[in-house]
């Protein structure tokens, strides 16, 4: 067997359709190493059941993901925005006062 099947519930394919296309060539590369092993030491459970997990596949880009026989779908697509941080680059330091 070559790795999972794929697939998007019908709102995740919608926001992947909506994906830049340099953010969605993120995503295929991340989802073509997690469809060889869903249980990657990157991944985590969602709760107790270990077929429900979620990864970070690509720089802000986190996925929840069900894996049911030789198929893995993906339920939950959330992109970060990193023009969208409340806090600019020159703020995150070490979070203690001076």
């Amino acid at each position: 067997m070559d790795g999972f099947k794929v697939t998007y519930t019908v709102e995740c394919a919608r926001a992947v359709e909506e994906l830049s296309p340099a953010r969605r060539a993120l995503l295929e590369r991340g989802l073509a190493v997690l469809a060889r092993d869903p249980y990657h030491k990157a991944t985590a459970p969602i709760g107790t059941h270990e077929d429900n997990r979620k990864a970070q596949v690509a720089p802000g880009v986190l996925i929840e993901y069900v894996v049911a026989h030789a198929v893995m779908v993906v339920v939950v697509l959330t992109v970060f925005d990193e023009d969208l941080y409340l806090l600019a680059d020159d703020e995150f330091g070490s979070g203690g006062d001076a």
